[in-house]
């Protein structure tokens, strides 16, 4: 039997082992989403409910004096002036259609959207790999679907999944044939940077390899986000919610005095208990300014993690600019808008945790994409990815290992930036 047999038939046995590891996943996702409250969830509920009834989504504050409709369990910060939510006004109003609905049932939809994502995104990802799709898929169902900070992700009813699926949607829009893909794309980009913002990153490549239709669509879904979401809120809601994003930096670092206020009304909300607590997974701050006040015990002004991360920003750009005659194929141009948008995240004045990571499997896919021959993904990087996913399955013996394993796929996804260059052939710039 030959090499390339046994590999098969290895991939094969690991494929299934993968499929059965997701599928114990999704019946923890499940349990968790029956037991508790998706406070992450909650809090965009009660922002998007704050906003239909014409009260500020960013500065309302619950009082005994108002209805639990309004009552966002985990906002128990007294002498803290903003709300926790903190997704802007184009995404709430994604939320609008559903915010009337009793809020365990919107839960239940939220979960079986999020777990149809991630499978769609594994299934799409995979068909575009063409022969390496048995890679995508056991990546994806054993170390996303069967992860732990999958089922914190789905546990705290977080969002971070509709942005890869809908960075993916580009991705494929943008791979078409069509006379106006690239600018489909672009309009996807710009309606999901209106819910995201570090999403404006894809810019940058977009303007070094002189990408116009791509850059044309995303100022226009731009727009288009930001137009849709006046149906709802007014540009003083906008103003609003930049200078509660502020607050909340300044919170984060523990510039900002307060004492907890916790009442019987935070675990018995709409007629359901444990909207309060959420599941006991791990929730280390990975973030920069995270780290050094763990181990340093100071807090980072965001003006200084604004010019590390422009620091970072213009020696990746230089890399581009030095590429700027080539023509790379769209899925490199992707992985490195990707890159930047997950970059920017560990610089910014806030918590970075770990249900984010699931950005991980776009960028993951794209590289395996182009690697038409898999014998380039066996490079020295490898070792960061393969202790990346071990540490994410040690949490419970070494809770730090969360860091480690955020640190290393960060240094393997950097490493790969200059690396994939090596693999495409001279090409002149076509366009």
């Amino acid at each position: 039997m030959t090499t390339e047999k046994y590999l098969k038939y290895f991939l094969l046995i690991l494929l299934i082992y993968s499929i059965f590891i997701a599928f114990m996943g999704i019946a923890n996702d499940t349990f968790y989403t029956i037991k508790y409250g998706g406070i992450d969830l909650r809090n965009r509920v009660v922002g998007v409910r704050n906003l239909l009834a014409e009260n500020d989504p960013y500065y309302t504050k619950w009082t005994n004096e108002t209805p639990d409709y309004f009552l966002d369990g985990r906002d128990y910060f007294a002498g803290l002036p903003v709300s926790r939510c903190t997704v802007t006004p184009s995404l709430l109003l994604m939320h609008a259609p559903f915010a009337a609905i009793f809020y365990k049932t919107q839960q239940y939809i939220w979960f079986a959207l999020q777990e149809s994502m991630l499978l769609l995104c594994i299934f799409l990802l995979a068909k575009a790999a063409g022969d390496k799709c048995k890679l995508v898929l056991i990546i994806g169902f054993m170390f996303f679907a069967g992860s732990y900070f999958w089922r914190f992700h789905v546990a705290n009813g977080q969002i971070y999944i509709l942005f890869v699926f809908m960075i993916l949607l580009a991705y494929l829009a943008a791979s078409g044939k069509g006379k106006y893909s690239e600018l489909l794309a672009g309009l996807i980009l710009g309606i999901t940077a209106t819910w995201r913002p570090p999403l404006l990153l894809f810019a940058l490549p977009f303007l070094v390899f002189r990408k116009w239709k791509l850059l044309g669509g995303g100022i226009a879904g731009v727009l288009v986000g930001v137009a849709g979401s006046l149906l709802l809120a007014d540009f003083t809601t906008w103003r609003n919610y930049f200078s509660a994003m502020k607050i909340i930096g300044l919170f984060h670092i523990g510039l900002i005095e307060f004492k907890l206020d916790i009442h019987d009304h935070f675990n018995n909300t709409e007629g359901m208990r444990n909207t309060f607590f959420s599941a006991d997974v791990p929730g280390t701050d990975t973030s920069i300014q995270g780290m050094v006040y763990k181990f340093f015990k100071y807090g980072i002004d965001s003006q200084i993690l604004w010019l590390g991360l422009i620091i970072v920003l213009l020696i990746l750009g230089l890399s581009l600019w030095r590429k700027r005659q080539s023509d790379p194929p769209m899925a490199l141009i992707f992985y490195q808008g990707t890159l930047l948008v997950l970059l920017s995240e560990f610089f910014l004045p806030a918590a970075r945790l770990s249900y984010s990571n699931v950005i991980w499997l776009f960028l993951l896919g794209m590289i395996i994409i182009m690697a038409k021959d898999g014998k380039k993904l066996l490079n020295f990087a490898l070792i960061f990815l393969l202790i990346a996913f071990a540490a994410n399955y040690l949490y419970n013996l070494y809770p730090k290992s969360i860091m480690i394993a955020d640190y290393c796929m960060l240094v393997y996804f950097l490493w790969m930036w200059f690396d994939c260059w090596k693999w495409l052939p001279n090409r002149q710039n076509g366009n």
